[in-house]
């Protein structure tokens, strides 16, 4: 029964961990990790779902991702979790070099 609850468990978490891609930083300093959990395409529209799991707390957004424009529209966060990320769309921005959020647009719309 140990055997069985241990192989459960085990295989629980290593397929959580598969399931989000780390997301490559361009700078360094920040001492958070920036995974990638979801992403979908309409158009030259990106939606994502990332988290950052820093040293004290793990950080979900939901955010959209013009690639043409290199805008961003960030629609929801939560510090529970993905789901309870409740929608409160920002208006479109522009990137900051070298942010989190630019390095995610790098990520999600590398051609």
């Amino acid at each position: 029964m140990k055997i069985l609850l241990f192989t459960c468990i085990t295989l629980l978490i290593s397929t959580h961990a598969l399931a989000d891609t780390l997301i490559p930083r361009s700078v360094s300093g920040d001492k958070g990790k920036y995974y990638l959990i979801k992403k979908s395409k309409s158009g030259d529209i990106i939606s994502t779902l990332h988290k950052r799991v820093g040293v004290d707390s793990v950080g979900y957004t939901s955010t959209k991702i013009n690639c043409k424009t290199q805008k961003m529209q960030e629609i929801g966060y939560s510090e529970v979790s993905a789901q309870a990320i409740k929608p409160d769309p920002t208006k479109w921005f522009d990137l900051v070099k070298g942010s989190s959020k630019y390095d995610l647009y790098q990520f999600v719309c590398k051609k």
